[in-house]
């Protein structure tokens, strides 16, 4: 029997895999793709970068990948733009991040866990599982043979990403009514980027009816996508390649960028994906990432959000296993305090993603200088701090109270936004 049994390779379950290895632990992973693999998300946060050097695996980052020390912002005509650098944020000491390949920095992290000792299976599905705290976990898997096992383990941690495998199966997950959204996007190459340091600044475009990422990748490619209301797009008889085209030369400040560029991938799509999942810490498991919550793309939140809920569902269960000769603690009521943090820093991150798509955010967030620290704190909280101060949330709750004033008693001036997609005429 293993110590840990984790449903998922990405970037939640290979660190936790990690970390549990390391400390001594028995771990067996099932991934049930072959890495490398594609995958979304491709730009990460600065606060990761203490993760990454605990794991080891810096080094290998700053090597490989494209460096990203801030964002710029532009209204869809072009006509407002703002830089965001990350050194602005009220809390020092994490300026950079990366962009990166998913299939690359997947599998890197993948490599990693195999080197601390964890037993890695991919291509092999977990068809069923049964968590218990008292009696550990019977795992029934499927390899890419047909091959059906049988495994135990002592405690179970879903890292199964959208696949949610314990909450769609115990029908824990809950859709965010007010962000079904849907994401189009695709890899492209020639499109233009900034000069030196700034190549590898992410763009956002705001549109009144969306926005437009734009993710500088190695080997000249760039990841270029539209985020619009899910229903808006279910109106629409288009396909996603002519919707994702269309909304491009419609929109002057992304069509600059793009308009040279030639789309060398396919044109994917997401949709509807805001959630959360009740249960988070359970009878014998534990959700990490995206397995217990996912949040809109717009602030790049889903791999720190999956790394570090990981890493402290590593380290409270490894205490709860306890040393040799000792009586482990795995209750349910043993894991309440990981709940708890998890819920609270999705709760932040939800809270600034919904405030987004007020029309008063970008006007206030557009303006050139801040007061009372206000822009200065929303940057650190979207540079990863998951647990801001008190002071810093209080000038949190400042801003978005003042985003809500801004509708009726405009505080700024507004800022011009054009509508890119139409619905076909009949």
């Amino acid at each position: 029997m293993h110590d840990v049994a984790v449903v998922g390779g990405g970037p939640a379950g290979s660190t936790a895999a990690s970390l549990l290895a390391a400390a001594g632990r028995s771990v067996i992973l099932f991934e049930k793709e072959r890495f490398p693999r594609f995958h979304i998300g491709e730009s990460l946060l600065p606060f990761n970068l203490d993760l990454f050097r605990r794991l080891g695996v810096l080094e290998d980052l700053e090597g490989r990948f494209i460096e990203k020390w801030g964002a710029r912002l532009f209204s869809s005509d072009g006509s407002t733009t703002r830089y965001i650098s990350f050194e602005e944020g009220i809390v020092p000491g994490h300026p950079r991040a990366f962009h990166v390949l998913r299939s690359e920095f997947d599998a890197l992290l993948l490599h990693k866990a195999r080197e601390q000792g964890a037993e890695v299976r991919e291509s092999t599905a977990v068809i069923e599982a049964v968590p218990s705290h008292r009696d550990g976990c019977d795992l029934t898997v499927r390899d890419a043979a047909g091959r059906i096992s049988q495994h135990r383990a002592r405690f179970l941690l879903d890292a199964s990403g959208r696949d949610a495998f314990v909450a769609s199966r115990r029908r824990l997950r809950i859709m965010t009514p007010h962000l079904r959204k849907m994401a189009v996007y695709a890899h492209y190459e020639g499109v233009a980027r900034g000069e030196g340091r700034f190549a590898g600044d992410i763009v956002l475009v705001i549109l009144r009816d969306g926005w437009f990422w734009l993710i500088p990748l190695p080997e000249g490619r760039t990841s270029v996508g539209l985020v619009l209301e899910g229903s808006s797009f279910r109106r629409l008889d288009l396909s996603p390649e002519r919707l994702l085209e269309a909304a491009l030369q419609r929109c002057p400040a992304a069509w600059e960028r793009v308009a040279s560029s030639r789309r060398i991938s396919q044109v994917w799509t997401a949709s509807d994906y805001s959630y959360e999942c009740g249960g988070v810490a359970g009878d014998g498991y534990l959700l990490l990432g995206d397995a217990a919550a996912f949040i809109d793309p717009i602030f790049s939140t889903g791999v720190w959000l999956a790394m570090s809920s990981a890493e402290m569902a590593a380290d409270t269960l490894h205490a709860a296993l306890g040393a040799p000769g000792r009586a482990a603690d795995l209750a349910p009521g043993r894991f309440a305090a990981y709940e708890r943090k998890v819920r609270r820093h999705v709760r932040n991150y939800t809270r600034i993603v919904s405030r987004f798509y007020e029309p008063g955010f970008m006007d206030l967030f557009l303006q050139p200088a801040g007061r009372f620290g206000m822009r200065e704190s929303v940057i650190s909280l979207l540079a990863g701090l998951v647990d801001p101060p008190l002071a810093v949330r209080l000038r949190l709750a400042l801003f978005y109270l003042a985003v809500r004033l801004q509708r009726r008693y405009p505080l700024v001036q507004p800022v011009p936004l054009l509508k890119v997609l139409e619905e076909r005429q009949t």
